[in-house]
């Protein structure tokens, strides 16, 4: 069962993201999101983040168009929209290449509610895993997801046990004869 969350994806729309394929694959990561949460959530907005953030209104039955790429991502304004929206899961689609200072480092380590997927292969890793605990490599998206999605585990012990060790034994004891 998927939990109804609000869920805002921001992608980065800096000029570093128009580098190395990173287009296509920021639009095939996207279709991805689209098709997972269309399954049963209703409650999930796209973003564009550079020098503001800026709701993007995509028809569902249009595919997907990236937003015009230039400049660099202001990382205030992504610290500004974590404070303003705790209630919401935020779902960054970035390469990493932001400069931070060391509150913002520190304010954006603080947000349980931030997951982060590193988009291409030059993107800063080491950065990205620095700023959040949720943080995934675009191939880890769909682990990504069903992490943000997944009911929270409730301690019940199974229903039905079985000793492998007495099946495997019976079953050796009644083959022997046949090699």
């Amino acid at each position: 069962m998927i939990l109804s969350h609000k869920l805002h994806c921001i992608i980065d729309c800096s000029g570093s993201m128009t580098e190395y394929g990173k287009p296509m694959l920021l639009i095939n990561l996207l279709r991805y999101i689209r098709q997972f949460t269309a399954q049963d959530i209703k409650n999930t907005h796209y973003f564009s983040w550079r020098e503001d953030i800026a709701e993007i209104d995509w028809l569902t039955e249009a595919d997907i168009e990236l937003p015009v790429t230039k400049g660099g991502s202001d990382i205030a304004r992504l610290c500004d929209w974590g404070e303003a929206n705790p209630e919401v899961t935020l779902l960054v689609l970035t390469d990493g290449y932001f400069k931070l200072n060391v509150q913002q480092r520190h304010q954006l380590s603080q947000f349980d509610n931030l997951y982060l997927v590193g988009v291409g292969g030059d993107a800063d890793l080491v950065q990205l895993n620095t700023l959040s605990n949720h943080s995934f490599r675009a191939d880890g998206l769909d682990r990504a997801l069903h992490t943000i999605y997944r009911p929270k585990a409730v301690g019940v012990a199974p229903s039905h046990r079985f000793d492998l060790t007495k099946i495997i034994i019976e079953n050796e004891s009644e083959n022997d004869d046949e090699w």
